[in-house]
């Protein structure tokens, strides 16, 4: 006999308001008669003032590196608190943001023991109607998985290629990679075509950018065709029939979006669900090539052992913030092993990260014997690469350095590990 379905946890619709003097928040469950209405004391100029000051989303993300993540995830706890109060660890919840929320990434807030993540498995929608139309939209029979990386050879996403390799080691016969000169807006409406009823994943390892000007100019950067400049603009996106169960963009900003009256948004996100997509997974800032690269890994191990989307988020999200420099050594390592030698660039840049993970761990002779291999591989004089040199040997020097520790937590902090949502259907 067949296995019985696997019932899903509960879920519970949490929609914000911003307005002026507060934000509303109205709490949906099934077993609730009525929603429950919450008013929260943080008004709209409070809130934009805190995500202007302390997530810096406008600004370098270097700056939100450096900070303490509790001058943000704690003054803006209580956005989540009442929801953690209407819900039980495990149920799904499904945040709708308002106004300046869209850019905050409230899974990772304080709930007192931990972020959100920790407790709940979370996903997002502009709007509970938009989910609606998501949920409609998904046909869970699609297996085939289209795979775009490293288009743009001018600005390369080397990590991106492990991303490739996992995705056709995992799916296998169902896989179809397009790298570089062949990752063009042309063979990847070919491919959506000859995949007329839908893919199970399309995922786009590329850049992408955001032009606060003009949104519908937005977009992803894939490679230059024929016929095109291959700039997959959100306008374009919504003249595409691109019907999938989930689309990641694997990219820089690539759920940021323009927010208009009545809370429209004007993004990658909604075009790519107004051409199809059942679900997206985007990030809300420019993100790390190494830690994404890794972050894919187990997002996608996760969801093809057939683990359901939001939780194969969260899965990848707590085993990233948990991954040591260890873990990334290993990973630079075996990503070395599977790039040839004919990929150079490839190479110095998979050296260069396994040099920096070393040095991070504090084996500064590791460090040290990884940037003179580069320095001495015949290429110019990176600047960078001297700087790094110069820092190997001086710490190298120093007589009350500690041992190495390959233990310390490589992305513990929000910057690596909270970019990315999953905006959509979230089985």
């Amino acid at each position: 006999m067949p296995e019985p379905p696997v019932p899903e946890p509960p879920t519970v619709l949490a929609e914000f308001l911003v307005t002026e003097r507060a934000t509303i928040l109205q709490i949906v469950r099934a077993d609730l008669d009525q929603p429950a209405v919450e008013t929260i004391p943080l008004g709209r100029e409070e809130l934009r003032r805190l995500v202007r000051d302390t997530l810096a989303v406008a600004g370098p993300t270097s700056r939100f590196r450096s900070r303490d993540p509790s001058t943000w995830t704690e003054p803006l706890s209580m956005l989540i608190e009442p929801v953690t109060r209407h819900c039980a660890p495990g149920d799904v919840v499904w945040l709708v943001p308002h106004d300046v929320l869209h850019h905050v990434p409230m899974h990772a807030l304080d709930t007192g023991a931990g972020p959100l993540i920790d407790r709940n498995p979370v996903c997002y929608s502009p709007s509970a109607s938009v989910m609606r139309y998501c949920r409609a939209k998904s046909r869970p029979g699609r297996r085939q998985v289209l795979v775009y990386a490293d288009s743009r050879p001018e600005a390369p996403l080397v990590h991106a290629y492990g991303q490739v390799g996992v995705l056709t080691r995992l799916y296998a016969e169902h896989a179809t990679a397009r790298v570089q000169a062949a990752a063009t807006i042309g063979t990847l409406a070919g491919d959506l075509d000859a995949h007329a009823g839908g893919v199970g994943v399309l995922h786009l390892a590329c850049h992408g950018y955001f032009t606060g000007d003009d949104p519908l100019r937005s977009g992803l950067l894939l490679a230059p065709g024929p016929e095109d400049d291959g700039l997959l603009t959100v306008e374009r996106i919504m003249g595409m029939r691109m019907p999938a169960e989930l689309i990641t963009l694997s990219a820089c900003e690539s759920g940021i979006s323009e927010r208009h009256a009545g809370d429209e948004l004007i993004g990658l996100t909604r075009a790519l669900i107004y051409a199809g997509a059942a679900s997206v997974v985007v990030s809300l800032w420019a993100v790390d090539d190494l830690s994404t690269s890794m972050f894919m890994n187990y997002f996608y191990g996760a969801l093809a052992a057939g683990t359901p989307r939001a939780q194969a988020l969260r899965t990848a999200q707590i085993l990233l913030r948990g991954t040591t420099r260890g873990d990334v050594v290993d990973h630079c390592r075996q990503s070395l092993a599977t790039t040839g030698e004919d990929r150079a660039v490839q190479r110095r840049v998979l050296l260069r990260s396994l040099a920096d993970a070393h040095y991070a761990a504090g084996d500064f002779a590791a460090a040290l014997d990884g940037y003179e291999e580069l320095a001495g591989g015949g290429a110019a004089p990176d600047p960078r690469l001297l700087t790094a040199l110069a820092r190997a040997r001086a710490a190298l020097r120093h007589p009350g350095r500690a041992p190495a520790d390959y233990d310390v937590l490589a992305f513990a902090h929000p910057y690596y590990w909270a970019p990315f949502v999953l905006v959509g259907d979230w089985r």
